[in-house]
């Protein structure tokens, strides 16, 4: 498991309140969303990879939609490098526990997109893998230093 503490983070977001509820600002996006526990651990990550590992926004895709088994799906987020997709991230609320179904859903979805590498996170436990596609292997790391590669 990686060791991050996410709440560092907390001071870069930006949240606003009205009659409609609480909204949590997506730089990426570029708008105001309701918060919600999983964008509140997606937004975390965002402001991670900016203040962490210098990520420009104009590399990171948020909540894009894909076709995987002629279903529509929806990645969390995905961060790129030279062009191409570097990692995909699957977030899950604060309150439930990263399994092996939150696991398979990241595979799925890595099927269809092919990325090197998968960070799995609920804002407190946080995952990553490293994905071989030429031998067919995946393997858990304990850094996050490949998003500086």
């Amino acid at each position: 498991m990686i060791q991050l503490d996410l709440q560092k983070y907390h001071p870069h977001l930006k949240i606003t309140q009205d009659e409609n509820g609480r909204f949590i600002y997506d730089p990426v996006r570029k708008k105001y969303v309701k918060i919600q526990p999983e964008e509140l651990v997606r937004q975390s990550w965002i402001q991670y990879l900016i203040q962490e590992h210098d990520i420009a926004l104009a590399s990171m895709a948020v909540e894009k939609q894909f076709i995987l088994n002629n279903l529509s799906r929806r990645f969390d987020l995905v961060s790129f490098k030279k062009g191409e997709a570097h990692t995909l991230f699957e977030f899950k609320s604060f309150n439930k526990t990263i399994d092996n179904n939150t696991a398979y859903q990241a595979a799925q979805y890595n099927i269809e997109l092919k990325v090197p590498y998968i960070v799995i996170s609920n804002g407190v436990q946080h995952y990553a893998f490293n994905i071989d596609f030429a031998s067919q292997k995946c393997e858990q790391i304990e850094s996050l230093d490949f998003l500086n590669l």
